[in-house]
């Protein structure tokens, strides 16, 4: 519940600033690389794996608020999984680096079983925003903690990632 709050506090602040000159929104595609940083055993889930995403991005200032969706594709025991993620980042003094951190919750769907959604989980997430025009290309890295959830299965994963970013 404290997780939700936090997010919810997250967005009225970005929200409220909206009316700002200097507000900007983005839609995005990308893809993500996954690093599985140790094996999970029983499972084959233990492989790095491409994941692809959409979403949209909220800039005002020196805010950022990024909301999007990761569809993992077949890997292993998991038939695909979807994980809808926020994070508020912060554009350190206006280079284009920023650092922040989010929360997600991912739905697996076994092939063998029924789908199950885990807990909700945070996420740190870093990276590299470089101005293209109206185009915006993303470079970033996130660090998804263990979760408690989905079996017991540790999900630690550092993920690479690159977006192309369209403001309108």
């Amino acid at each position: 519940m404290r997780k939700l709050l936090i997010g919810a506090l997250v967005l009225a602040l970005v929200l409220g600033l909206s009316k700002s000159s200097f507000a900007r929104v983005g839609l995005g595609v990308g893809s993500r690389y996954h690093v599985a940083l140790k094996d999970i055993p029983g499972t084959d889930f233990d492989q790095s794996h491409l994941s692809f995403l959409g979403g949209l991005r909220f800039k005002v200032m020196w805010l950022v608020l990024d909301a999007d969706v990761d569809y993992r594709p077949k890997v292993g025991d998991v038939t695909y999984s979807v994980t809808p993620k926020l994070s508020f980042l912060v554009d350190i003094l206006g280079t284009g680096f920023y650092a922040g951190a989010g929360i997600e919750k991912t739905y697996l769907k076994w092939a063998s079983e029924k789908g199950e959604w885990s807990g909700l989980t945070y996420v740190l997430q870093v990276g590299r925003e470089i101005g293209l025009g109206p185009l915006s290309l993303v470079l970033d890295a996130y660090y998804e903690p263990t979760s408690p959830s989905l079996k017991d299965i540790d999900t630690n994963f550092i993920t690479l990632g690159a977006r192309l970013f369209w403001y309108f």
